[in-house]
């Protein structure tokens, strides 16, 4: 895999994040406690003595955090790529996008191809993120704090990663690996069954650790859910995440202070208006909020208001209200999300009206009236995930949730997706997930096309 490496300066809330070029990865070293600084002659010039020393550790666990919030919403810079939220969020209902960049065009219309540049960024922040919290976790295991939360928490972010390639991408992604000392020994392209299965070994791995603790707990169960959830494992995703509190929120954090490390999703969306919230997106879209002038949220989970054209465009523009500032954290896990993946167990297909417990349940906490069942299994199926996306708006699950709808629940794409014409009148393609990007055909493992399938 070719991969960038893009350097950064000063950036507050993680610390200072140096970066060696590791092929797959970028090597972040930080200290997001001063005390925890390792003294070093030149902290920007990171050797591979360095990265490789394991009392450098807290510097690595920064770099994972940092790596993974990246990857999630972007870094939030000028003209930058929007994180797996963002994009998700456009190839689905969450979003459509309002600017000139035609890459991004191209995603909203869903006819991705293979030299797809927001795509192969996207790819690389995901990689990049999974093969240091792997390497990381390598490293916790040869020193004094191995099977601690920090040990399990790089273990989970490593997990996730897996769950997100497999959510969003098509079958046959690549796993390559980067040593600290910059080998590169390419893998093997994985079928979605397989990125969920390697995403559950991690997320066992973390469980495992003795001092995990209540939070990487919870984290590593509800992923496991997730990833059974995607398995089509009903009954054992909710087995998975029933111990988890309704009250539990596991927060990435972004920083106010500098902009590589803003909330890539208030930024393209709030202060660069690139990409703009959606609502009744092509014929099949959720009604999220209603278009118009403000007032336009419909719903507390879902708070957006109108600001009048993307830049550059005459194209409508809706601000997210989900994260208010440049700083806000992203919840990556959630106990709502739990008992959302139990109620889906109960759903049964949508043979059966339990799931209504919980959902009328989760609704009443936020002031929102019962449902009722709407009486058929279709119905029932479409009133859920409806709630789920109200519920796990802007936090990248809908397109694995739209997914699911295609592959579990048998509903033809077109009935799930956007389909007619874009908000720039250009017809829909019919791509229910990305490729993978063309830069792969130099790892002889990757497959010979494009994927192994573009299947939902």
């Amino acid at each position: 895999m070719r991969q960038e490496n893009k350097h950064g300066g000063a950036r507050a809330g993680w610390g200072r994040w140096p970066h060696l070029g590791l092929g797959l990865l970028a090597l972040s070293l930080a200290g997001c406690d001063p005390d925890e600084l390792t003294n070093l002659n030149d902290p920007d010039d990171i050797t591979v003595a360095v990265a490789s020393d394991t009392a450098n550790i807290e510097e690595l666990r920064n770099g994972v955090g940092y790596e993974f919030a990246r990857a999630l919403t972007g870094p939030g810079t000028t003209n930058s790529t929007p994180g797996i939220i963002g994009i998700s969020g456009v190839l689905t209902d969450e979003m459509w996008y309002a600017s000139t960049f035609q890459s991004m065009q191209e995603i909203d219309r869903r006819n991705i191809e293979r030299t797809n540049g927001e795509v192969l960024t996207v790819f690389q922040y995901l990689h990049r993120a999974r093969n240091l919290a792997e390497r990381t976790a390598e490293q916790y295991a040869r020193t004094s704090k191995a099977g601690s939360a920090d040990h399990a928490m790089v273990t989970n972010y490593a997990g996730f990663t897996y769950v997100l390639f497999a959510e969003n991408f098509c079958s046959g992604v690549p796993f390559s690996s980067t040593a600290l000392p910059g080998d590169v020994t390419f893998g093997p392209a994985l079928t979605t069954a397989q990125m969920l299965d390697s995403a559950l070994v991690r997320f066992n791995a973390a469980a495992a650790l003795p001092g995990a603790g209540a939070a990487q707990q919870n984290l590593a169960r509800i992923g496991r859910g997730r990833a059974l959830l995607a398995r089509g494992d009903f009954a054992g995703a909710a087995a998975a995440v029933a111990a988890v509190p309704t009250t539990f929120v596991y927060n990435v954090p972004y920083s106010e202070n500098a902009s590589g490390q803003n909330n890539g999703v208030w930024y393209n969306i709030n202060s660069e208006r690139r990409s703009s919230v959606a609502s009744n997106e092509g014929t099949n879209g959720i009604m999220f909020f209603r278009r118009g002038a403000t007032s336009n949220t419909i719903d507390p989970r879902a708070p957006a208001d109108s600001l009048g054209s993307g830049i550059g465009t005459s194209i409508a523009h809706y601000r997210q209200r989900k994260y208010a500032t440049r700083g806000a954290a992203v919840p990556l896990a959630t106990g709502i999300e739990a008992r959302l993946i139990q109620a889906e167990a109960a759903l049964n297909k949508g043979a059966s009206a339990a799931y209504l417990t919980t959902l009328n349940e989760l609704r009443a906490t936020v002031g929102l009236a019962a449902l009722t069942d709407p009486g058929n299994a279709q119905a029932r199926v479409r009133q859920f995930f409806s709630e789920r996306a109200f519920w796990l708006w802007l936090t990248a699950h809908r397109l694995g949730d739209m997914r699911r709808m295609v592959r579990e629940y048998q509903i033809p794409a077109n009935q799930v997706f956007p389909v007619g014409q874009t908000i720039f009148g250009s017809p829909y393609g019919t791509d229910v997930n990305f490729p993978i990007p063309v830069t792969e055909q130099n790892n002889p493992q990757a497959p010979t096309g494009q994927c192994i399938d573009r299947n939902a």
